[in-house]
């Protein structure tokens, strides 16, 4: 396992270092080919979340704030949720939850999602240990329909290796800043600090709202008042 994923996180570090800097104003927010996407393919408003499942921050994101946001917008036919997964450090790791969920059945594949970020920080752990990191990824695997030799399949084949390259570019070429990132219009929003400190930007600028610049807490209620601002705006455009 670890050979391979060395040599696909190679690819991918490869392609990343090769791109310019700047190849794209705005991110596409249009769906794509291969998305993962929940949610009324009619709703006003479409988010584009960009992840790695290496991310302590996204693992926060996805365990306190998700559950709010498809509760609240995207059971309700009001948002539709596109997400697109990325490598970051450790990437051996995050290589390996990304094909872990890719080879997971269409219909299961936001439960694998869950399942790798609920169980993130074990993961860690155990690599950090030196322990059976494989083991760790087999009872996930498990646990939405994969044998430890499905598992195993995925690992060694090409063509996700492909798809992990394709990730890489994806994300240079859109200029994604971290993780995690959501592309709503025709721009990107981040919680970040900067010299005014944490704040969430949108594109080059604070995000403001009713006057005032958003804090850069990544809690349900903020998150909820980023989703409205954004609904009403659509609407007013409507």
């Amino acid at each position: 396992m670890i050979r391979t994923l060395t040599r696909i996180a190679a690819g991918a570090a490869l392609i990343l270092s090769a791109l310019p800097a700047a190849l794209a104003q705005h991110p596409a927010q249009a769906e794509q080919p291969g998305d993962h996407v929940v949610g009324d393919a009619d709703a006003p408003l479409l988010i584009v979340e960009y992840a790695s499942f290496a991310c302590p921050h996204c693992a926060h994101f996805q365990e306190e704030v998700w559950p709010m946001v498809k509760e609240e917008f995207v059971d309700t036919g009001r948002v539709r949720w596109v997400f697109r997964p990325i490598l970051t450090n450790p990437v051996q790791l995050a290589a390996a939850s990304t094909i872990l969920a890719e080879c997971a059945a269409e219909d299961r594949y936001f439960e694998a999602a869950d399942l790798l970020f609920e169980r993130q920080e074990d993961i860690f752990n155990t690599a950090r240990a030196g322990g059976d990191v494989l083991g760790e990824y087999n009872d996930i695997a498990g646990e939405v329909g994969l044998t430890p030799e499905e598992f195993s399949a995925c690992l060694q084949d090409p063509e996700m290796n492909e798809a992990l390259n394709a990730m890489a570019q994806q994300a240079a070429e859109y200029e994604v800043p971290g993780t995690p990132s959501f592309v709503i219009g025709d721009e990107m929003l981040i919680a970040t600090t900067r010299a005014q400190g944490p704040h969430f930007y949108y594109g080059e600028e604070p995000l403001i709202i009713n006057g005032e610049r958003v804090p850069g807490e990544m809690t349900g209620d903020s998150f909820r008042r980023i989703v409205l601002h954004f609904l009403n705006e659509s609407d007013s455009d409507q």
